[in-house]
């Protein structure tokens, strides 16, 4: 038996035909709707070098991801600006979309790695799912909200702690993120401070709180909320989320229709001041779309410590003492991945008491590592129960990573106490 060869240029004709076949079936399908399930795998990914002496904008780097479409994105740095007095490097960046189609938000440009090390990143918007740092382009993409091919978006500031002027690498990558359809649930989760379930505005009338926009009742990060909905086969389901470094949470896509908002805040944490469940009604719009719902909010007042994310200390609590009472403890501040600076505050309150106890604060102190950050009473004891919450942040530096120190003072009667919780935000 024989075997019949074909001419070498038949092989390569089909070979061709072959790959004209496979690239058409791949090119003619829908274009994707995200980036990815497990960002920064794969592509999109890249470095860069930052020269505090440099001027006007270069390319910082580009990145391409193969699985959410052919071409690249560019990161352009400019504006590189070099603070001595702060010891702190701010550029611009911007992100243009050369891929084969547009995107939409989320888009995140998120810091994976900083050389030197002594350099840390400033200011950012949040953390990754991986617990890197990012800036946020998500409402940085023009009117129409869309990214399109070739446009490029508005810039976002960094910052960088450098202490004095020098050159430094960063690793970066882009996370994308689909944005479901339908309408937004939108709210806060607050500290009811006057426990009406309402987040107030400060008194207008108060010389010291003239910006109407400023709020008394600050956000609680990382409580979580959870919805339910319902299946098109009848069951229920529960969509959770946690609220972010201001206390906000937002769930979307969703249709007209009435929906049940929980709060699950730990109860031997947080009393709930306002109705929960809370029912949201989405409605449809003129233009025949649901239309968004803001102000899904829930008010949560301290029962004992905060969260597992605060770092916090003891109750101070009597006996009468002509000298006052005085606690000393500790706290550890867990380092993180990269040296990101963070802020912290220091937030003291009067613990809750049954009636008929009354408790009076006349005098009161608080130091970290033997700085004195707060002061109450003095030079006149007021003399009252009506100690109000105080919220002190703190001098950059103060805190250290591994152990510091907090010790609280206070005097009044026998039912004399503080509680106090410190935490950060980058």
């Amino acid at each position: 038996m024989s075997i019949q060869r074909r001419p070498k240029f038949q092989l390569l004709i089909f070979a061709a035909l072959c790959g004209l076949l496979l690239s058409l079936a791949f090119s003619c399908g829908e274009p994707p709707t995200g980036v990815k399930d497990k960002p920064g795998d794969g592509g999109m990914s890249g470095s860069g070098d930052i020269d505090p002496g440099a001027a006007g904008s270069f390319l910082l780097g580009t990145v391409s991801d193969s699985l959410f479409a052919a071409g690249y994105i560019e990161i352009w740095a400019s504006n590189v600006m070099f603070d001595s007095a702060a010891g702190m490097v701010t550029f611009d960046i911007s992100l243009s979309n050369f891929t084969e189609w547009p995107i939409q938000p989320a888009i995140h440009f998120v810091i994976t790695s900083i050389s030197p090390r002594d350099i840390a990143v400033l200011d950012f918007d949040g953390e990754s799912q991986d617990g890197f740092p990012f800036y946020d382009f998500s409402d940085k993409l023009g009117p129409d909200n869309i990214l399109d091919v070739g446009e490029t978006t508005e810039p976002v500031t960094t910052r960088f702690h450098v202490v004095h002027p020098r050159s430094f690498s960063i690793g970066f990558r882009i996370d994308l993120f689909d944005q479901p359809q339908g309408a937004k649930i939108v709210g806060v989760v607050f500290r009811d401070n006057n426990r009406n379930g309402i987040r107030d505005r400060c008194d207008q009338s108060d010389p010291a709180n003239t910006n109407i926009n400023f709020r008394c009742e600050p956000g609680i990060p990382n409580i979580t909320v959870s919805v339910d909905l319902p299946l098109p086969d009848g069951t229920m389901v529960s969509l959770i989320t946690q609220t972010d470094q201001n206390g906000e949470y937002t769930f979307a896509g969703f249709g007209q229709g009435v929906y049940k908002i929980r709060v699950h805040a730990p109860e031997y944490q947080w009393e709930i001041t306002s109705p929960n469940p809370l029912l949201v009604t989405i409605m449809t719009g003129p233009d025949g779309q649901p239309m968004d719902f803001y102000g899904a909010n829930f008010g949560l007042y301290p029962i004992f410590q905060p969260g597992e994310e605060t770092l916090f200390g003891p109750i101070l609590v009597g006996p009468m003492s002509p000298f006052g009472t005085l606690v000393e403890a500790t706290f550890i501040d867990t380092p993180s991945m990269l040296p990101v600076v963070y802020h912290y505050y220091l937030e003291v309150n009067f613990p809750l008491y049954a009636w008929p106890v009354i408790g009076v604060i006349d005098t009161a102190s608080v130091w970290v590592n033997d700085v004195q950050v707060f002061s109450y009473g003095s030079p006149e004891p007021p003399d009252t129960v009506w100690f109000l919450p105080e919220m002190v942040k703190l001098p950059d530096g103060l805190v250290q990573y591994g152990e510091n120190t907090i010790r609280l003072f206070a005097d009044g009667n026998e039912q004399s106490a503080l509680m106090y919780r410190l935490f950060k935000q980058p």
